[in-house]
């Protein structure tokens, strides 16, 4: 089979297999259907210069104390916070679904092993699958989404976020309303 013919036929399934949602709740990547709703039962305060915040385990995670490696979410707005902006609890209609991945590349410490670096082995970085959830409310438009992270992870090894994964990193403080 020619390169060009197993390139297409490979694109086509991964296309076909992004087309229609996952149904399976405990599958990662399964996709909150449009017209759900995430309700925030507790106001979040934005901390100033950020213009998200972060949830981990169920509670409020400061950026810089946040675990990368495991699921995580954060509520964002459309501005950079000075200190004072809230997300009040609210209803939030989910509009749109998308999902994405940022890579990492990694500095690696080389080590001189004869005349050639020992680790200099190409290995891949790190790779965090997402998903966005697009948000909508009269009351708050500001609020933009709810982004869910799987986690970095190695890229044969990272997935996106299950929902009992977000449910998780929501806790109490915001649920899933399906249609």
């Amino acid at each position: 089979m020619t390169c060009i013919r197993w390139l297409l036929i490979s694109t086509a399934a991964l296309l076909a297999g992004c087309a229609a949602p996952l149904l399976d709740e405990g599958s990662p990547g399964y996709r909150i259907p449009l017209g759900s709703a995430v309700v925030l039962q507790q106001e979040l305060t934005i901390p100033a210069g950020h213009a998200r915040v972060f949830l981990q385990g169920g509670a409020v995670v400061e950026r810089h104390r946040l675990n990368p490696y495991r699921p995580h979410c954060n509520f964002e707005q459309r501005a950079v916070s000075d200190g004072t902006a809230r997300i009040v609890a609210d209803r939030f209609a989910v509009t749109a679904v998308s999902v994405g991945e940022d890579f990492v590349v990694q500095r690696r410490a080389y080590v001189y092993a004869a005349l050639r670096l020992a680790g200099d082995d190409d290995s891949p970085g790190l790779v965090n699958r997402y998903i966005h959830h697009r948000l909508e409310s009269a009351r708050q438009p500001a609020i933009m989404r709810l982004t869910c992270h799987g986690g970095f992870d190695l890229p044969d090894l990272a997935q996106l976020p299950s929902l009992a994964d977000i449910r998780t990193a929501l806790g109490e403080v915001a649920g899933i309303e399906r249609p």
